[in-house]
């Protein structure tokens, strides 16, 4: 083999010296320091977009208590499931007024507030018999501010309503619904202005039917709505609305130990309302049915220590002279346990089946006398004033 000396083997010397390993490692290391912080100072130009918020507190955590979602009043209601509670106060709230009461008596001048409705466009407003009975002035005011003297058109302590009236056209009349179709469960919207609050909404539901309750000793209200939508004094007069804010009563009295809402109010029904306020404003008074009788409720106690037949029903104690109770047969003693053949737990029940029928009528009476049980039929005459 020859040697040779091949001078394109040999690799050719680079434009620049190459620099010591020192110097390149440096380099390095800036060019990573260098990369390092444009990748962080992206991170945290990027963290609001995915955090909303400033990174640094986000890191911090100092935004737990300070992050705030804003939603229309829409989204609130509608999130919230309050939709037709929202919607059914605005519908309602323009024909409910406020009413202030004075009453002059031995003890000089007393004020007194309740709450009302617009029946009728050309003035004529619905409340509570008891807000302004005994009244020597009465001022409504209306949803945009005005106010009026009122006058009382009429009023009927039997189912605690009454008629007032101002002088003004076009109002905002309210919507009636019915009550006939109501189910327990169903929501209640309940306006007025309790304690004066003018234009307060609450809402719950219809806790129970065709309720009996006493507001007196000598004073029932019978068949009415009871409701846990908060209702206190001022309440008054103040409409009952179902979610679609048509009337479905007229709230009327409380159930409280402590003066103040404790879960129990109660609300006429507006179909047996309607025709009491029609004639309150046709004849400024309401003729009754009466079959004219008193009595009690049989209790089980009261049929085992007798040993009735029965354990339930309404007993007659007072049957007053000339009455259609006395026409039709009835004497004290007897045991009322059906009308029409509806049966009859209660003799609340029985003064609750005669207020659902007009003077005139005719109706069917199931009764035992001791042992016996009989049947009459009664024609009811009109209660007479007293």
């Amino acid at each position: 083999m020859v040697d040779y000396f091949d001078p394109a083997r040999i690799p050719p010397e680079p434009p620049f010296p190459s620099p010591p390993l020192r110097a390149r490692k440096g380099r390095g290391i800036l060019i990573n320091v260098a990369v390092t912080i444009i990748v962080a100072v992206s991170v945290m130009l990027l963290l609001p977009l995915f955090f909303g918020s400033n990174p640094i507190d986000v890191l911090t955590r100092k935004t737990e208590s300070q992050v705030q979602e804003v939603r229309t009043v829409e989204q609130r209601a509608v999130g919230a499931g309050q939709e037709a509670v929202v919607e059914a106060a605005s519908k309602v709230l323009p024909s409910v007024v406020n009413i202030e009461v004075k009453a002059t008596g031995f003890g000089g001048v007393s004020s007194a507030i309740g709450s009302g409705f617009i029946y009728r466009s050309d003035g004529y407003i619905v409340t509570n018999n008891h807000v302004v009975e005994d009244s020597s002035s009465i001022k409504v005011s209306l949803s945009d501010g005005s106010t009026y003297d009122a006058q009382v058109v009429g009023t009927d302590s039997d189912t605690d309503l009454a008629v007032i009236k101002i002088e003004a056209s076009n109002l905002p009349a309210a919507t009636l619904g019915s009550s006939a179709d109501l189910v327990a469960g169903e929501l209640a919207i309940a306006v007025g202005s309790p304690e004066g609050f003018e234009g307060s909404v609450t809402s719950g539901i219809v806790s129970a039917l065709n309720r009996n309750i006493s507001i007196s000793s000598q004073e029932s209200l019978f068949d009415v709505i009871q409701t846990d939508a908060a209702i206190n004094p001022g309440n008054s007069g103040g409409p009952l609305c179902n979610s679609l804010g048509d009337i479905i009563g007229i709230n009327t009295a409380i159930y409280s130990e402590s003066g103040g809402y404790d879960g129990l109010g109660f609300a006429i029904p507006i179909d047996s309302a309607k025709p009491i306020i029609d004639q309150l404003i046709e004849k400024g008074s309401v003729i009754h049915a009466w079959l004219g009788l008193t009595g009690g409720t049989l209790t089980t106690d009261t049929a085992k220590r007798y040993d009735l037949p029965i354990e339930k029903g309404a007993i007659v104690q007072t049957v007053y002279s000339n009455a259609a109770a006395q026409k039709a047969g009835l004497q004290s003693g007897d045991i009322i346990v059906a009308i029409d053949g509806t049966e009859i737990d209660s003799m609340d029940q029985v003064v609750a089946e005669i207020r659902k029928r007009g003077v005139g009528d005719t109706i069917t009476i199931d009764y035992y006398r001791d042992k016996d049980k009989k049947q009459t039929k009664a024609t009811l005459e009109q209660k007479p004033t007293t």
